[in-house]
């Protein structure tokens, strides 16, 4: 059983990375505020869904491995860029804000779903968060290995669905006051699409530190 004082330290650790500007902020913030919060929930939900996979490498030793050889960590941190820059200049495209509305009803969720998740599962900053965060509150004498990682995977996914959900409410007022205006659309495309490039660039010069 995790000391209280202990627990509490964690969760302020993933709420606080949570709230650090990051790849996965941009992608919810972009479909947040040319979608609705609708599709920005569901971005979120693919972003949480792809720490499952995350919790998984490490309980299976596969982030060691991939430590290990630098030319797969290359190839998922390259797919990774060429996924931002993707979304980049795709949201540099004006499209109308009624039309993206409706669009939500259009694709579906599961659309925004799989975006979340596949922006999650090739960013490598997410995964070593994993792997320089979690073991350092797993104790050995305590036992359970798998389900200390599971606890504390399980209370990282939480907290941080709670926090971007929470992001993504207050950025949707954004939506209806502004984003009905031309003008507004373009500033925030273009916004979003500097930032998400200057993330794609932040990869490129990514380095492991284990």
């Amino acid at each position: 059983m995790m000391p209280v004082n202990e627990l509490l330290v964690y969760i302020l650790f993933v709420v606080g990375f949570a709230l650090t500007p990051g790849p996965n902020m941009m992608l919810f913030l972009t479909y947040t505020f040319e979608y609705g919060r609708k599709a920005g929930w569901a971005t979120a939900a693919g972003i949480v869904s792809a720490f499952v996979v995350h919790i998984s490498a490490i309980v299976l030793g596969l982030t060691a491995i991939l430590v290990a050889m630098p030319h797969a960590l290359d190839l998922l941190r390259y797919c990774g860029i060429a996924y931002l820059l993707f979304l980049a200049i795709k949201n540099l495209k004006p499209v109308k804000w009624e039309r993206n509305v409706n669009s939500v009803e259009h694709e579906g969720l599961i659309h925004f779903y799989v975006k979340g998740l596949t922006g999650n599962l090739l960013n490598p900053g997410s995964l070593f968060l994993y792997f320089s965060l979690i073991p350092q509150f797993i104790h050995p004498e305590r036992g359970h290995f798998l389900a200390q990682n599971l606890v504390l995977g399980g209370l990282q996914m939480l907290f941080s669905f709670i926090t971007n959900c929470t992001i993504i409410y207050f950025a949707g007022f954004a939506t209806h006051l502004f984003l009905k205006n031309e003008k507004y659309q373009r500033w925030v495309r273009i916004t979003m699409s500097i930032l998400i490039a200057a993330f794609a660039l932040q990869l490129l010069f990514f380095k492991t530190r284990v």
